[in-house]
């Protein structure tokens, strides 16, 4: 792509868009940043910016409705998402990982096993990096890893990983997507333009996964941990890829469905030719980003894990799932429509309890009401409900507390890490109180 000359909005002052515009300087073209707040450094918020541009490069915060860029696809520019973008001038090899659940950590799990391997690897996209900062000084002989969110991969024209991971399909940003139907077809995706010689790592056991089966023209590598696949599954507590034995599963800093990450990596990297050896020794060696089924103290006796990440109904059940001992659980956040019912309706039996605060409490009490789950209480904030939890735990015999939210972070705070953050300084403060050493 020759920018040189052309000007380009890159709408969007965050992130993502600060990265590209650099990249579209660093290739000779005019960068000019809009952004609805016209408070945002570096940007404009004169909307003549897109009847007299050349090209539309846009932020994943910012919907494909947007009058702008309808007006701007209207006027014949040529509009592309940031990780569209980047991509489109790497030369690297390009691994993309979408799903519901669990992109970040196996973004992170891939990028280790192929550091371990000795090829060299960058993890980048909705992970925090923009693909946008580092797209144009990658080689062929490298490999980009990129975490991609439903927001950057609707509306793709032109992407096609070499190696594309779906993870798991279930309701979320229903709000953005307007129905579940769309919402699949955002993730859809990353499927939709490979060729044969590319490769499809997919979920077997999810069934919103596999209706997008046949829209797959790569080579497909399914994994399972139901039953085994011709690719990676688990069978008698090993993780096996293709009848070969990779690493006992109790070995791992994973359990229950989060073993479908670890599954998800080992496909990937056994495609790219990493011996299995290699593999478990990674894999051995991983541990999780922060605030995704995290031990983060002791009060009373009680161990209290902090999994802030989990901001749907399905990343609780899997934190739960991946539970050893009786758990009390901490729950709500922002009211985006999680059906807590089936929370409710799905929880192991370890799940003893629960607390709930936050915008969508009430919903949460129904749900549990309604399916006959007790105990339930409801705390006002973030260290009562901590307090309330530890009590309720001790009143059960349970082992654990487990902060796993359920819902997004968005009625108190401005994003998972800031609400993990303040779950860790409540477990502290609560400690200190109780003088647990």
């Amino acid at each position: 792509m020759n920018l040189t000359g052309r000007t380009v909005v890159v709408y969007g002052a965050g992130v993502s868009g600060i990265s590209a515009a650099q990249l579209v300087r660093d290739l000779g073209g005019r960068a000019i940043i809009y952004d609805d707040n016209p408070t945002k450094s570096h940007s404009t918020s004169d909307t003549s910016v897109f009847r007299n541009c050349d090209m539309v490069v846009v932020s994943p915060g910012v919907s494909p409705a947007n009058p702008h860029l309808l007006d701007a696809k209207l006027g014949g520019k040529q509009v592309l998402g940031e990780l569209e973008f980047a991509s489109v001038l790497c030369a690297a090899e390009q691994i993309a990982v979408t799903g519901t659940n669990g992109k970040t950590t196996t973004t992170l799990l891939i990028d280790h096993i192929l550091k371990s391997a000795q090829i060299p690897s960058h993890a980048v996209g909705n992970i925090g990096a923009a693909f946008s900062a580092i797209a144009d000084k990658l080689d062929g002989m490298e490999t980009v890893v990129i975490e991609a969110s439903s927001f950057q991969l609707e509306g793709m024209r032109y992407f096609a990983p070499d190696i594309a991971v779906m993870l798991n399909i279930t309701p979320d940003h229903l709000d953005r997507h307007g129905s579940m139907e769309r919402y699949i077809g955002a993730k859809a995706n990353v499927f939709l333009r490979q060729a044969a010689s590319d490769v499809a790592v997919y979920n077997a056991d999810d069934a919103n996964v596999m209706s997008l089966e046949p829209v797959i023209r790569a080579k497909k590598v399914p994994f399972s941990l139901t039953h085994p696949v011709d690719g990676a599954y688990l069978s008698s507590g090993f993780v096996c890829f293709r009848g070969m034995p990779v690493v006992g599963a109790e070995e791992l800093d994973f359990a229950g469905r989060e073993l479908e990450d670890v599954l998800a990596a080992v496909a990937v990297a056994a495609e790219k030719g990493v011996s299995l050896y290699t593999v478990a020794s990674a894999l051995s060696s991983f541990r999780r980003p922060e605030y995704r089924r995290e031990e983060c103290g002791k009060v009373a006796g009680v161990r209290m894990f902090n999994d802030s990440k989990a901001t749907n109904v399905f990343s609780t059940l899997s934190a739960a799932e991946g539970m050893q001992g009786d758990t009390v659980l901490i729950l709500g956040g922002a009211d985006r429509g999680e059906d807590f019912e089936e929370l409710f309706s799905s929880l192991p039996a370890g799940v003893k309890g629960a607390v709930v605060t936050g915008e969508n409490a009430g919903k949460i009490v129904a749900g549990a009401r309604e399916c006959g789950f007790a105990p339930v209480r409801e705390s006002p904030d973030i260290f009562d409900a901590c307090a309330d939890a530890v009590d309720l735990a001790q009143e059960l015999g349970c082992d654990n507390v487990l902060f796993s939210p359920s819902s997004k972070s968005y009625d108190r705070y401005a994003s998972f890490s800031e609400r993990g953050r303040a779950f860790d300084a409540a477990v502290a403060k609560l400690a200190r109180e109780k003088g647990e050493k």
